[in-house]
């Protein structure tokens, strides 16, 4: 059986903090294959500490754990059980020195023990305080609100909606893995700025078109996104990025959100002259979203620091929970970030439906780079998700294919893969 374990890190020093991008404490990711048990594991690891003095913990534990640690650090520890796709993994133990306690999670439970106990005597699994399953609850983002909640009708085209809704739904599927946990502050600047860039199509479709081999493509097996795998894509640099002409506040908790956008409006950086009231369509404008990323909420400046707002909607948790996104919060998410989208004319608007149809089927091989440029264009009917008679598919696995058959569209950002592949099969 294969038991997982994270090492996480003391605070680092200021100096430290700086080479290391920012994080705060160094996590390290490592596994064995064993036939030991919990209890023998729990008993190594107290043999380990006996009369350690806490200061030496860590080290200590880098050295003389059982498990082989990954080359690379990682930034946020992940989570794979509660996942249909956890059978593989008996146990993760997650090693945090920085809060001094061992935690022990598995398909059914989790639990924890102070490491200080370790150092002071031989203990047991009884030892161990239960936790719970091993999902984190929802947190409850019932929102009390002293005014009547903004209902901003936040139209959305329709090409736009039929083409980005399955886009996100996609992203929220396979990244269910961490969407489904709780994350630090790393991971949310990580999973907004790709929930950003597929609202306002700043990604890249790159088409497939030649055979599989036995193992995949380049040689590649097995599925896209892993359970144990982190995103490696670039993240925002800070908790409040402007896009377009709205500012996103990042969040883990969405009243926090609210209090910071708040504080922001009262800034300097919005004056009441760099405000937009409306749309071109007359509709008030949102000036702040706020986006935890399991929930969203749009907020419209009323005055130097007055805010009204949305209710929380329920955006990206995994497919656990509250489920899959609400239309009504993709909704948010692609209109109030519509300024930061390409905005291109072309004579070609004016030519019928079914002409700019035909244009766009020559535009690519695949039909999916095809309803991306009718987004940007504002050319043709809403994507059906169709490759001729056959439906384009998200897919979860690299597939062996042989040359000839439909193309492969997966969507990148910059140099990074984005987890999201689609294929027209017959289903």
């Amino acid at each position: 059986m294969i038991v997982l374990a994270y090492l996480i890190s003391a605070p680092l020093s200021a100096w430290q903090e700086v080479s290391a991008h920012d994080r705060p404490n160094r996590i390290f990711f490592g596994y064995r294959t064993t036939g030991e048990g919990d209890e023998e594991h729990l008993g190594r690891f107290s043999e380990i500490l006996l009369d350690l003095e806490k200061e030496g913990t860590f080290d200590a534990l880098h050295i003389l754990l059982p498990f082989k640690w990954n080359d690379d650090e990682k930034y946020d520890m992940v989570n794979p059980f509660g996942d249909p796709r956890q059978d593989q993994y008996h146990a993760l133990w997650t090693f945090d020195t920085r809060n001094d306690v061992l935690r022990y999670t598995n398909a059914n439970r989790c639990s924890q023990i102070s490491l200080g106990l370790l150092r002071e005597r031989a203990v047991s699994l009884a030892d161990m305080e239960p936790l719970g399953g091993p999902i984190p609850v929802p947190l409850d983002h019932t929102f009390d609100s002293e005014t009547p909640f903004w209902q901003p009708h936040a139209g959305v085209d329709d090409r736009m909606r039929a083409f980005a809704h399955r886009l996100l739904r996609g992203f929220n599927h396979q990244w269910r893995h961490i969407l489904r946990n709780s994350y630090n502050s790393v991971t949310l600047r990580v999973l907004s700025r790709a929930i950003i860039r597929l609202s306002t199509l700043d990604f890249e479709v790159r088409e497939n078109t030649s055979g599989h081999g036995p193992l995949g493509v380049h040689g590649l097996r097995g599925v896209h996104v892993w359970i144990t795998h982190l995103p490696a894509w670039e993240s925002f640099e800070a908790d409040i990025v402007r896009v377009g002409t709205v500012w996103v506040v990042l969040c883990q908790d969405i009243r926090n959100g609210l209090s910071i956008a708040q504080q922001h409006a009262a800034s300097r950086e919005v004056s009441t002259t760099e405000r937009p009231i409306t749309t071109t369509s007359g509709e008030e404008q949102a000036h702040y979203m706020i986006l935890s990323v399991k929930h969203i909420m749009l907020c419209h400046a009323t005055g130097r620091a007055s805010l009204k707002h949305t209710a929380p909607e329920p955006l990206f948790n995994g497919d656990y929970g509250t489920g899959p996104p609400s239309d009504l919060a993709l909704n948010y998410l692609i209109w109030a970030t519509a300024s930061a989208r390409p905005s291109i004319s072309t004579t070609i608007q004016s030519l019928p439906i079914e002409v700019q149809d035909i244009i766009l089927d020559h535009s690519s091989v695949g039909t999916v780079v095809a309803a991306k440029l009718g987004c940007m264009l504002g050319l043709g009917s809403p994507f059906l998700w169709k490759d001729g008679p056959i439906t384009v598919t998200l897919e979860d696995r690299y597939l062996i294919r042989p040359s000839g058959s439909s193309v492969e569209s997966q969507v990148w950002f910059g140099e990074h893969k984005s987890g999201i592949v689609y294929l027209a099969k017959a289903i």
